[in-house]
């Protein structure tokens, strides 16, 4: 398995070169424009969250944050890793996305999100850390007979 990796401050700065990241890796990993938008997607959602609230004491961490992606047989693995609080979110309950936006409870639609793009998701708390380990399936063409 080919796996690319980078490693960010608990900055919302680093978004920006977790964007530039991604960039860079998607001919090696063989991401289209639509898979690349995707997991861009879902990476800027999730580091964001562990920024605002996994390092709450705004502290400045170097290498708080590690993203790895794998290019597997059936699609593309994704890992994101941080020293942050304990935090699974596999455990929010999901928004009630029928309500307008005016009744609805704040926050967790990133994560809903997430769950929507990804097809499989499993959480893990590590040696003091958390593990998000995500699969996003390759799409296959469908043959025309």
């Amino acid at each position: 398995m080919t796996v690319e990796s980078i490693r960010l401050s608990n900055d919302l700065k680093e978004l920006q070169r977790l964007g530039a990241f991604l960039q860079e890796i998607s001919v090696r990993m063989d991401l289209d424009a639509m898979m690349l938008y995707r997991l861009n997607l879902v990476c800027d959602e999730l580091v964001t969250n562990i920024i605002l609230y996994g390092y709450p004491e705004d502290v400045p961490v170097s290498e708080a944050i590690r993203v790895d992606i794998g290019k597997v047989r059936e699609g593309w693995e994704l890992r994101i890793t941080d020293r942050g609080i304990p935090f699974n979110p596999l455990l929010k309950s999901d928004p009630c996305v029928d309500l307008g936006v005016d009744e609805r409870a704040i926050g967790g639609l990133g994560i809903h999100f997430v769950k929507q793009v990804m097809d499989d998701i499993r959480y893990e708390r590590l040696n003091n850390e958390n593990v998000l380990m995500m699969l996003k399936r390759r799409v296959q063409e469908e043959e025309i007979s």
